[in-house]
Order: structure tokens, then C-alpha cells, then sequence
């Protein structure tokens, strides 16, 4: 079955993506023309320089500043001493006159510069709009520093942060902070936090085995993810497999403590394309699997695949929804390399008369990529007669719920606790926004002050009224219109809540907002997941 090209997703902003091509489409075309390519790294250089007059000139006037305040205080400090043992005398009084004539000096300095500051800045201004109108685009200086590949993903992006923030941007950080304190304990009282269903789930075969091989991506650079966390036990396997004579591989899986026979057929630390993830691939003699793992996000270019999070079209199976864009180029970008070395790995089990299996797994920006892979195979039909699976820890929000259920069969994704990634994407991050402003300033949105306002809540909060917050959660809630372009992990979703609970099986539904918590970022880690699986097998068994 095709897969559709990368797009807008439905309902998107039309005017806004059309402008974003136009601006590319210009861009490329004065990477294209030599004149208007250096018209246009010309004018990136004299906004370069627009930004850093401020800072420039800041700096010069506090060091003078600081110069003649120190020969201010030398002049000073003996005419005092002179006036103190022996009264005003001639001596004192030409010292005063001194630092008179400093103190004119520093003022006449001072204004020197802010005069040369400002004809710096005018100088700039014009020239940079006489660059405009001979037609220089912006965006050359960054695509001949990074090429035009990232430098388009950068304008994106940079794009897409603008627009989220511009409506706050006349709120301070500290009113922000509190609103978001206040969304918070309405988020707990309401219990967002809990995204278990009450139903059993079996965690999939192998789960910490399969985590621990998704730590070892990361590579002994990183510790394998410090997955056992600061731990002596895995610094010594580390140094048994040098000792051996292990390469990279070998090393990368000591730290995240895979035992057993596992032969390495291709371990990639650092790409340096883009959209382009680390991964490792290797036969799991141990357990008859062709295992490929693939890396979370360790690089500026991984940040970028984050990043780039609209909603991109896609069809599996003959089902149409949507995908995270950037996840989704990764994806295609990385699928027949891959494809390639699981053959090659499938080949060497052949050989030792093992069913043919192949597993894909990652955590992070890896479950996300390796969700996506496996379903364009399972599309394409590639691999006919193995048996595929993937298990994606801390998967992001890759797939809208009919695709991710689509994938069910084939993909889990396990999730922990108050994890941030599964619950985080372009949709959820708009309504945290909407919500954040809502509580900030209730009477400007149609809500009632006296109970919704951050202040009232916050008192709620410390009342101990779980009540009157599920109630404010809920009354918020119904006034924000959701953001389109809903994406949720993929597949079957198995929540771990951790604290010894057994495993959960979670609706899609239970990660559709953003969840503010003190432990969002560091449930995400790799260590928390390694952890969170064993005490959940161990309860299962």
C-alpha cells in the first residue's frame, strides 16, 4: 500500500503554511542565484551585528563605567584624607578639581558611546533595508553554516515557537508560573495524572531485556543511557568487554547490561544527517531475534526531528490519518538501511535453524521512529514471513488514534508514570497554553474570577478542596476549543504506574494533555522505565 507524502494536516492554518513554502521557495531560489546568495549572507551578517550591538556597547560603557569610577575613588579617597588630618587646603582642593574634570570626562565618554551606539544601529537599519530592496533573502548565512536542509527546519521551527508564544508574550514569567502552578493541582484533583484504566495488561516477552537494549544506543559515550544509573556493576562489565577486545557495540551493550550471545552486525553512534537517528542492530542469539534499537534523542539534530511536530498526512493500510512530521521523515529516511541490515541479521539466524524474528524497539525519539518503521514495513509487506514486533518505550505522540490503534496488533508502546513525551505534541502543547492563559486571566475568556483565577485556585489548593478543583479543571476544559491535529502514542498502550502496581492496559485518550508534574522529565529516563518494568514483571510473576 502507498504511503502518502508528508503535508499539512487537515484543518491546518492554510495561510500560514503557504507563506512558510513561499519563504523556502525564495530561499532556495537565492541559494540557486549567486548575486542574491550573497546579497542575502550579507544581510544576515548585518543582522548578526544588529544583535550584537546591545550587548557590545553594554559592555563597553560598564567597563567605563568601572575605569573611572576606580580613578574617581583613587582621586577621592587622599583628598578626604587630607581634608580629615588637616582640614580643606589648597593640597584637597585641587584634587576635587581633579575629579571634576574626571567626572566630565566619564560623562562626555558615556555619551560618546551611546551617540556612536545609536549611528551604529541607524548605519545597520539602512543598510539591511537597502539589502532588502535589492531583493536579499534571509536564511543564507545559516544554510551555508548548516545546509539548506536544517537551515529550512530551523525557519520552521523558529516559525512555529513565535506563534506559540506571541500570545503571551505581554504576561511575565513569574503570573505565567503561577497559572501553570494553579492548571497543575486542578490537573491532579481531576486525576489527568492517572492514565491507567483499572484493566490488567501483560507487559510484552522480554520487556526489560528489550529496554535494556534500547539503553545501549546511547553507547558507552553515554553510559548505555545510564540505565543502571551511576552504577560500579556496569562500569566493570563495560571494562571485562574492552578487555576482551569489544568494540563499540560490545561496550554499549556491557554498560546497559545485555547478557547472553549477541552478535553486532551494525552499531551507528553519530549520524551526521539529519532526520537520521542512531541505532543498533544485532542477532539476539539469546533469544532467537534479529533485534534493531534505535536511539532517543542525544544531538541538536535529534532535537530538530523533535521539533519539527506538525501533523503530517499518512496512510497505512488503507487507512488515512496523520503523523508527527518529523518522525515520520526520520522514518522514511532510515527504513531501507535498516532493511537492509535485518536481512543481513536474519541471514546469520537462518543459519542456526532459528525461526526468523525481528523485533524494533526504542525509547524516546527512537519509539517514535521505530513505531513508524515498523509500520511502513508492515504496509509494504516487507518481510513476509518473519515474525515483526515492535515495543517502543516512552513512545511520543507519533499517530492519531485511528492509525495507532491500526497498529495494535504488532506495536506496544509502554508508558511510565507521569512521563512527559507520550503526553507532549503540538496539539496538547496549544492547550496547555490555552488553559495557562484561561487561569491567568478568567474574566477576559468568559470564566467566573472568583473561582478560577490562579489566586483562588492556588487557596483552593491549600484548603485541601479537590472538589471545587476537579470542578475548575473541568470548567476550563470545556471552554478551550481543542487544537486540531491530535496524535497519541502507537498501538497498545501499557501503562506503568510504578509504586509496585501491576501493569495497566491505558486508552489513547488518557494522554491527550499535557500533564504538569514535578517528576515529568525524570520519569522519562531510562533508568525510571528499566526500573518501572522489572518491579512490574516481578509483580506479574
Amino acid at each position: 500500500m502507498a504511503v502518502l507524502s508528508a503535508g499539512a494536516a487537515p484543518g491546518a492554518h492554510e495561510p500560514r503554511a503557504q507563506e512558510q513554502q513561499q519563504q523556502q521557495q525564495q530561499q532556495q531560489d537565492a541559494s540557486r542565484d549567486p548575486t542574491a546568495r550573497n546579497l542575502g549572507i550579507a544581510m544576515d551578517t548585518v543582522a548578526v551585528g544588529e544583535h550584537g550591538v546591545s550587548p557590545g556597547f553594554g559592555i563597553a560603557g560598564w567597563a567605563t563605567n568601572l575605569g573611572f569610577g576606580i580613578a574617581s575613588a583613587c582621586i577621592r579617597a587622599p583628598a578626604a584624607g587630607l581634608e580629615y588630618a588637616a582640614g580643606p587646603n589648597p593640597v584637597s582642593a585641587g584634587l576635587h578639581g581633579v575629579n571634576s574634570v574626571v567626572g566630565l570626562a566619564h560623562g562626555a565618554t558615556r555619551a560618546g558611546q551611546e551617540l556612536a551606539r545609536g549611528i551604529t544601529q541607524a548605519s545597520l537599519q539602512a543598510t539591511k533595508a537597502g539589502l532588502t530592496a535589492a531583493g536579499a533573502q534571509g536564511g543564507q548565512l545559516l544554510q551555508l553554516a548548516v545546509g539548506q536542509e536544517a537551515a529550512d527546519t530551523v525557519a520552521v521551527i523558529e516559525d512555529m515557537v513565535r506563534s506559540y508564544v506571541e500570545p503571551m508574550s505581554g504576561i511575565s514569567r513569574a503570573n505565567l508560573l503561577t497559572a501553570a502552578s494553579a492548571w497543575s493541582v486542578m490537573q491532579r484533583a481531576a486525576g489527568v495524572g492517572a492514565a491507567g484504566s483499572g484493566q490488567a495488561a501483560a507487559l510484552p516477552e522480554r520487556s526489560e531485556r528489550w529496554m535494556r537494549f534500547a539503553a545501549a544506543t546511547f553507547g558507552s559515550t553515554w553510559l548505555a543511557g545510564m540505565v543502571e544509573g551511576l552504577s560500579l556493576g556496569a562500569a566493570a562489565r563495560a571494562r571485562e568487554a574492552s578487555e576482551r577486545g569489544g568494540g563499540p557495540g560490545e561496550l554499549a551493550l556491557a554498560w546497559a547490561g545485555v547478557g547472553g550471545q549477541v552478535e553486532i552486525v551494525e552499531f551507528e553512534q553519530s549520524s551526521k544527517q539529519h532526520f537520521f537517528p542512531g541505532y543498533l542492530v544485532a542477532v539476539d542469539h539469546a533469544t532467537g531475534h534479529v533485534v534493531i534499537a534505535l536511539r532517543g534523542t542525544s544531538s541538536m539534530r535529534d532535537m530538530l526531528t523533535d521539533l519539527v511536530c506538525q501533523p503530517a498526512d499518512l496512510e497505512l493500510g488503507g487507512v488515512s490519518g496523520i503523523a508527527h512530521s518529523g518522525m515520520l521523515q526520520a522514518a522514511r529516511n532510515i527504513e531501507a538501511k535498516l532493511a537492509a541490515l535485518a536481512e543481513a541479521g536474519l541471514a546469520s539466524l537462518a543459519a542456526t535453524g532459528r525461526k526468523p524474528r525481528l523485533m524494533v524497539i526504542g525509547h524516546s525519539l527512537g519509539a517514535g521512529v521505530a513505531a513508524l518503521v515498523t509500520a511502513l514495513w508492515r504496509d509494504q509487506g516487507r518481510f513476509a514471513g518473519v515474525e515483526l514486533g515492535c515495543v517502543a518505550f516512552a513512545c511520543p505522540q507519533v499517530l492519531d488514534q485511528q492509525l495507532s490503534e491500526a497498529v495494535s496488533n504488532f506495536t506496544a508502546s509502554i508508558l511510565f508514570g507521569d512521563d512527559l513525551v507520550p503526553r507532549f505534541s503540538l496539539a496538547t502543547s496549544i492547550d496547555l497554553r490555552a488553559a495557562t492563559l484561561h487561569v491567568h486571566s478568567p474574566q477576559a475568556h468568559g470564566l467566573p474570577t472568583t473561582a478560577l483565577s490562579a489566586q483562588e485556585v492556588l487557596a483552593a489548593a491549600a484548603r485541601g478542596d479537590s472538589r471545587q478543583l476537579a470542578e475548575a479543571h473541568a470548567e476550563v476544559r470545556r471552554a478551550i476549543s481543542p487544537a486540531e491535529g491530535r496524535l497519541f502514542p502507537a498501538g497498545r498502550l501499557v501503562y506503568l504506574a510504578g509504586a509496585g502496581r501491576s501493569p495497566e492496559r491505558a486508552e489513547p485518550r488518557a494522554f491527550d494533555e499535557l500533564l504538569i508534574s514535578a517528576t515529568m522529565v525524570s520519569d522519562h529516563m531510562p533508568q525510571r522505565y528499566l526500573q518501572a518494568v522489572m518491579e512490574a514483571s516481578a509483580q506479574s510473576s
